[in-house]
């Protein structure tokens, strides 16, 4: 196996490789819709912002300057949503949990009839086992 080190040949049940390229090229493009969210909401921002400084300076009525206020803080609200998603997809790259992709799953297939039988017999298993060591300590 260590001649094969570093290739695909070199995987089996309990190693694989993992390739960071191929995960970093779909990290970003599954970050892409979310980065531009980002994008597009904070130009959408500075309108907005204008829009309040400008309120702000002509002392307008403070429900329109409140309305504006909600409006840039539901906008800044949104960038981070979008801004910690496309993180968080990024960060998922780098996590090197050992998470075996060829793991095989095991089911239990078996009734809960047979599973009861199977504990009744594991316990006589363990009482005789029991009597069996009382039987050799009684001896000494």
């Amino acid at each position: 196996m260590l001649a094969k080190h570093g290739t695909s040949e070199a995987d089996s049940d309990f190693s694989w490789t993992v390739d960071f390229a191929a995960r970093r090229a779909k990290a970003q493009a599954d970050m892409l819709p979310f980065l531009e969210e980002v994008k597009n909401l904070t130009e959408a921002l500075l309108p907005l912002k204008e829009d309040l400084k400008a309120l702000k300076k002509d002392k307008a009525d403070k429900e329109k300057i409140s309305a504006v206020e909600e409006a840039i803080k539901a906008k800044e609200k949104a960038v981070r949503e979008a801004q910690t998603k496309a993180t968080d997809i990024d960060a998922a790259v780098y996590d090197l949990k050992a998470v075996n992709p060829n793991v095989k799953a095991i089911v239990d297939t078996r009734t809960v009839l047979e599973i009861i039988d199977n504990i009744n017999l594991q316990g006589q298993i363990a009482a005789t086992a029991m009597n069996n060591l009382r039987g050799l300590l009684a001896e000494e």
